[in-house]
């Protein structure tokens, strides 16, 4: 889930599951906010990319209320730890520099943040239940409906141990949020921004310390919960799909939203592959425009958006068909029937193998999509 407290209307994207490092000078763990040294100021940040990477994290105490932990850090991440699991602590040290390359590579290159990205992972739900009451009065009673999962905001992911795949899963998801609100200037519509999340999520654990590899296609959850929601008759049209928030899902029930997520990751890989490649340059070109903060713009002074309401939710809210239309085509009954039909190959019967492979299940016969940019690590 990621909170943005820097768009005119405040909104949140909510995070569920289904069930070698080079030196980097970076600013003092107990700078942030829950640290020992809570008030002080942060140092001016750097540049954070591939080279911040550290092969020795730098550890120091850190404290939440009266429980004793550590802020761990690794260059491009400040973990800040109450976990009590050493197998997630450990790899999490290279899972969050090896996520973020993915993040930079996986569909376009894109620009490293300008410095480390804080990661709060609590080793219990009640202490991250606490950490958000402290931090989100307001909306804490939204989160506590969250069993399983976290958030982001202003740019620091949230995350409690709810096991050891799960807890990954998580933070591939909500890393990607927490780089974005970094990198980007103008931020991508929700459906688009949950559905990359998802996407990032997609990894085959490192054997024996060895960093993880990313594959998007291998995503067993949100397979899963795709066929269960197309079995049962759920699908959402595309044009209501992108009309709703993450928070419009979860009132209607957990299992309604992550029908949702399963949702948007199958269109974000319609987006980036279906129909031969059409819609490919669209996804990119909406990328590149978020960065450089030229989205409003883009879709107010179109003649091809929508309605001036349709334009103001999409630039407000990011919400509604105004961002399709502008970078994807404006004829959207086309579009939802080819994504249907996309949804439709996804989920045939005999693909649960194709996903845990890594393979694209929409086509007839395909070696593992295991792009380059995907395998990353030191």
């Amino acid at each position: 889930m990621t909170t943005r407290a820097t768009t005119p209307i405040a909104t949140a994207a909510l995070a569920l599951v289904a069930a070698g490092l080079f030196v980097f000078g970076s600013p003092s763990c107990s700078s942030v906010p829950g640290g020992a040294e809570a008030d002080a100021p942060k140092a001016a940040p750097a540049a954070v990319g591939a080279e911040a990477r550290r092969f020795e994290p730098v550890i120091e105490p850190w404290t939440f209320g009266e429980k004793r932990g550590e802020c761990i850090d690794v260059g491009t991440h400040r973990m800040h730890s109450t976990l009590v699991d050493p197998v997630i602590r450990e790899r999490m040290q290279i899972f969050l520099p090896t996520a973020l390359e993915h993040y930079r590579s996986a569909i376009i290159p894109l620009p490293a943040p300008d410095g480390p990205i804080d990661v709060f992972v609590f080793g219990e739900r009640n202490d991250w239940l606490a950490y958000t009451r402290e931090r989100l009065p307001q909306e804490a009673a939204m989160y506590e409906r969250i069993g399983r999962g976290g958030y982001t905001i202003e740019g620091d992911a949230v995350l409690f141990d709810i096991g050891r795949w799960d807890t990954f899963t998580i933070a591939a998801h909500e890393g990607w949020h927490a780089y974005t609100q970094r990198v980007f200037r103008h931020p991508l519509p929700v459906w688009l921004e949950e559905g990359i999340a998802c996407f990032m999520e997609g990894v085959r654990g490192g054997v024996n310390g060895a960093p993880p590899t990313f594959i998007p296609w291998r995503n067993v959850e949100r397979f899963s919960e795709l066929r269960e929601l197309v079995s049962r008759e759920r699908f959402v049209p595309l044009e209501e799909l992108v009309e709703g928030t993450p928070q419009d899902y979860l009132r209607d029930g957990r299992r309604t939203l992550l029908g949702y997520y399963a949702q948007v990751w199958a269109l974000v890989h319609f987006l980036n592959e279906g129909e031969g490649g059409r819609y490919r340059k669209g996804l990119e070109r909406l990328l590149r425009d978020a960065v450089d903060g030229r989205i409003a713009s883009t879709i107010w002074e179109s003649s091809r958006a929508g309605t001036r309401n349709e334009r103001r939710m999409a630039i407000g809210r990011q919400v509604g068909p105004a961002v399709l239309r502008e970078y994807f085509g404006d004829d959207l009954g086309r579009m939802g029937a080819e994504y249907r039909a996309f949804v439709d190959k996804i989920v045939a019967r005999g693909n649960g193998e194709k996903i845990w492979r890594g393979q694209n299940p929409t086509l007839e016969s395909s070696p593992a999509q295991v792009p380059a940019a995907a395998k990353v690590g030191p």
